[in-house]
C-alpha cells in the first residue's frame, strides 16, 4: 500500500482506502467497505453474504474479529496523521473480543476507536454492530508499530 494522503476528508480518505485494496486482499475477499477514517474514528461496513456463514447460518466470530481489525488498524494509522511510512502500518499483535449477539442477514458495521495512540503500541477499540446499531461485538486490540529505520 501506498503512503496515506494527508489532505483528505475522513469520507476521501476512505474512498481512496477502497480503491487500494485488490482481489488478493481479504478486505476485498470479504466485500468490506470503508465508510470512514480519521483520527477520531474508522467505520467499516460489511454486508452479509454468501460465505460468511457457520453451519448453522450464523456469521462466523472470525469475520467480526476480520471486520473489527480492520477497522482498528485504519484508525491506528490514522491516529498518526498519515505521519507513517508504508513499511510502519500497524500490525495487530493482541486481539480479545467479547460476541455478544449475532446476525444471519443485513450488515455488519465496526467502529474502531483509538484509547492510546503511543509511539510503538497503539490501544484500539472497536464496536461491531449490525447495520440498526444493536451491538454484535466488543473487541480490542493492541498493534505494533515499527519504529522509523528499524
Amino acid at each position: 500500500m501506498e503512503n496515506w494522503p494527508k489532505d483528505l476528508s475522513p469520507q476521501e480518505l476512505a474512498q481512496w482506502l477502497n480503491g487500494q485494496y485488490g482481489d488478493d486482499t481479504l478486505m476485498n475477499r470479504l466485500k468490506m467497505r470503508v465508510v470512514e477514517v480519521g483520527p477520531e474514528r474508522a467505520v467499516v461496513e460489511l454486508p452479509v453474504h454468501s460465505g460468511l456463514y457457520t453451519p448453522h447460518r450464523y456469521i462466523h466470530a472470525g469475520v467480526m474479529l476480520s471486520l473489527a481489525d480492520t477497522a482498528a488498524t485504519l484508525a491506528s494509522v490514522a491516529a498518526y496523521r498519515g505521519e507513517l511510512e508504508a513499511e510502519q502500518l500497524p500490525v495487530a499483535v493482541s486481539i480479545s473480543s467479547q460476541i455478544v449477539g449475532n446476525i444471519r442477514e443485513g450488515l455488519l458495521v465496526a467502529e474502531a476507536t483509538v484509547a492510546h495512540p503511543g509511539r510503538t503500541l497503539v490501544a484500539a477499540v472497536t464496536r461491531v454492530t449490525d447495520g440498526g446499531g444493536r451491538l454484535l461485538a466488543l473487541v480490542n486490540s493492541t498493534h505494533f508499530v515499527r519504529p522509523r529505520g528499524a
